[in-house]
């Protein structure tokens, strides 16, 4: 009788046994290599000939990283803070020009400037100017409003994110590629944005957009957003006008801060501020459209910011107390255009710094 170990007789198992196939693995690895180059610089020669140029993603993680810049900046550099509007409606460039020295942009979208300015008084020692920006919705935002939250654990969190991997590995890879490439423009490439493209799909009634901004701008390495487009395309408006209507309806489920609330709040800010020698300047962008009617009717002028630059004793500009920029019409309610903002920045020049 066999055993049960029999069938292992190398006779039998013979018909079993493979080689092990040898196969050129670094070749592989290589063509693969160049595979991949080959189609991204495909991908990259489409979009610059779409018009897509190269854009940081404008998220958290490069706020925090942009914020940290700050800190070796010279002490008398002109800081602005601010949502959206200040991102869109400063331009660098020409207060450059115009000043003799870049400001640096704390801007960010959906933000209040006032944890900007808690920052830049308790966690620093600069003593130049930092100009605000003024928007109602955010502004005077219910202190439990998720972008009020979002900000104000960004600074509080500051340390944190300066001996963080992730935040400042992330700083490095984008400004080494994503800064330079359109291919690697997430708003461009994104499924959904491809797919609003595409389709062209029409508003519903009542729609309210998931929270996106769509692709019409590029958002640049010191913290600036310009529209590449003139807003001639009606779908772009469209696109603009919902996701502007989306953010108003979180606005509305709060009930908004009183102009005094926020002056008790700032005040200890501003003092500390200009006892450096520092200076805080309030500004208030363009608005037009349904975004105008909405902040006029929920932030009349009298009650806010009137009571904000009475109250702070500080300067303030605001856009209808100049006749260069009282007719200045953001296509899309709330941003200026390049051309727009440069005109606007020349008359803040003016402002904060009068002739003689």
């Amino acid at each position: 009788m066999h055993s049960s170990t029999s069938n292992s007789d190398s006779g039998q198992l013979a018909g079993f046994k493979r080689e092990v196939p040898t196969k050129p693995l670094f070749s592989l690895v290589w063509l693969a290599m160049a595979a991949s180059f080959v189609i991204f610089i495909g991908i990259e020669i489409h979009a610059r000939n779409s018009g897509v140029v190269p854009s940081r993603a404008n998220d958290m993680i490069f706020w925090n990283n942009h914020r940290l810049l700050l800190d070796d900046t010279p002490k008398n550099t002109t800081v602005l803070a601010g949502a959206s509007r200040i991102t869109f409606g400063f331009d660098l460039d020409t207060w450059e020009d115009e000043v003799g020295n870049r400001p640096f942009n704390l801007g960010l979208h959906g933000a209040s400037f006032i944890p900007m300015l808690k920052d830049y008084a308790l966690n620093t020692e600069h003593n130049g100017i930092i100009i605000c920006s003024v928007a109602g919705g955010f502004t005077f935002a219910d202190s439990n409003a998720f972008f009020v939250e979002r900000i104000g654990k960004a600074v509080d969190a500051l340390e944190a994110s300066r001996r963080s991997i992730t935040v400042r590995g992330h700083g490095l890879t984008a400004e080494l590629l994503q800064a330079r490439f359109a291919a690697l423009n997430v708003d461009a490439y994104s499924p959904i944005q491809i797919l609003r493209d595409t389709f062209r799909p029409s508003p519903r009634t009542n729609e309210r957009a998931m929270f996106f901004v769509p692709y019409t701008y590029r958002h640049t390495e010191d913290n600036q957003d310009m529209f590449v487009v003139d807003f001639s395309d009606p779908f772009h408006l469209q696109e603009w006008d919902g996701m502007h209507k989306n953010v108003l309806t979180y606005l509305e489920l709060g009930k908004p801060r009183t102009a005094r609330s926020v002056v008790d709040q700032i005040t200890t800010y501003i003092e500390t501020i200009e006892r450096r020698g520092g200076e805080v300047v309030f500004v208030k962008f363009p608005t037009s459209r349904f975004m105008k009617d909405w902040e006029d009717r929920r932030f009349p002028r009298d009650k806010y910011w009137d009571i904000i630059i009475e109250e702070t004793g500080c300067r303030g500009f605001h856009y209808l107390d100049n006749t260069n920029t009282r007719d200045l019409f953001p296509p899309d309610g709330s941003h200026l255009l390049p051309l727009q903002a440069k005109v606007f920045t020349r008359e803040l020049v003016k402002f904060v710094y009068p002739e003689d």
